[in-house]
């Protein structure tokens, strides 16, 4: 078969299975089975594709129909420019994310012409320790190690999750990006024992699970069936982690640390109120205008 009838037969196939912009998403496929870009694959379309690949796409286009998010099927996801790599183990990194990251390093002073919000900044060190809270794949923490390096700021990383199948992937993607030497990673239950964490830090962010537990059932079935629920449920009404947060932070910042932490949309001020009793705080927007980052600082 030729790129084109592969291309219109997978089109019409995710069409029949609801997949959003089944065109783009069988260009998509097809590029990554045949390791080109898209522009590549339309400009070939009388091109054969062999039957190793053509079986290697009919699978990935199968898995796309049954919801499975691409970024699964590929193994990988794009984060802060940097390529990750992910598994059905870890939460597939968002845009949205990146706000988070990008507050932490303002927090540090590094250089962004792009960060346009007003951030708080914690005093010059040698060298400053972050903590990330619910690592996952590690994109939070690799970023800020990563990026902080290539400013010339010195930061040393822990990254805390509950599953040793998710700082498995954390590490390789430390790995990956050539900052392993910078970072620590630390299986714990953080709502049970903080007990494994080492000391006071300067930094601390977390993107936590904050998605009431009824609601689950509501998110596409790309979301509620394949990503990991742990990543996803905050409990009754969204907000268990930062309560625990509210109240352990005092254990874990260092005075005149910095806390960043992504919310829903509907979440900041109720987030903002749970940290204001004992911190300044600060509401950040995306660049949709939507309130995603809520930061405190200890006073």
């Amino acid at each position: 078969m030729t790129l084109k009838d592969c291309l219109h037969e997978a089109a019409d196939y995710l069409k029949q299975k609801n997949v959003e912009d089944p065109s783009k998403e069988a260009g998509l496929l097809l590029s990554w089975v045949l390791g080109k870009d898209l522009a590549f694959v339309y400009a070939h379309p009388d091109l054969d594709l062999d039957e190793e690949n053509r079986r290697k796409f009919c699978s990935a286009v199968e898995r796309r129909g049954s919801q499975e998010p691409y970024a699964y099927i590929i193994g990988q996801c794009e984060f802060m420019s940097l390529t990750f790599d992910v598994n059905p183990n870890v939460l597939i990194p968002r845009a949205d994310t990146e706000l988070l990251a990008e507050t932490a390093l303002a927090a540090m002073g590094t250089p962004n012409p792009f960060y346009r919000e007003t951030m708080f900044k914690l005093p010059p060190k040698e060298a400053y320790r972050v903590l990330d809270i619910g690592t996952g794949s590690g994109c939070l923490s690799v970023s800020i190690a990563r990026y902080a390096a290539l400013s010339g700021i010195s930061a040393h990383v822990d990254g805390v999750d509950i599953s040793p199948e998710a700082l498995k992937t954390a590490l390789g993607n430390a790995q990956k990006h050539c900052v392993a030497s910078r970072m620590h990673f630390i299986q714990a239950d953080f709502l049970s024992n903080i007990s494994m964490l080492r000391g006071k830090y300067d930094l601390i962010v977390s993107n936590p699970p904050y998605i009431p537990s009824a609601d689950i059932g509501a998110l596409m079935p790309s979301v509620r069936n394949f990503e990991p629920r742990s990543a996803l449920d905050g409990g009754r009404d969204g907000l268990l982690f930062y309560r625990e947060l509210a109240y352990k932070v005092s254990y874990l910042l260092l005075p005149e640390g910095i806390l960043a932490v992504e919310c829903g949309f509907d979440q900041a001020s109720q987030i903002q109120n749970l940290f204001s009793e004992k911190m300044e705080t600060l509401v950040l927007k995306d660049l949709a205008g939507i309130s995603r980052v809520v930061a405190a600082r200890a006073l």
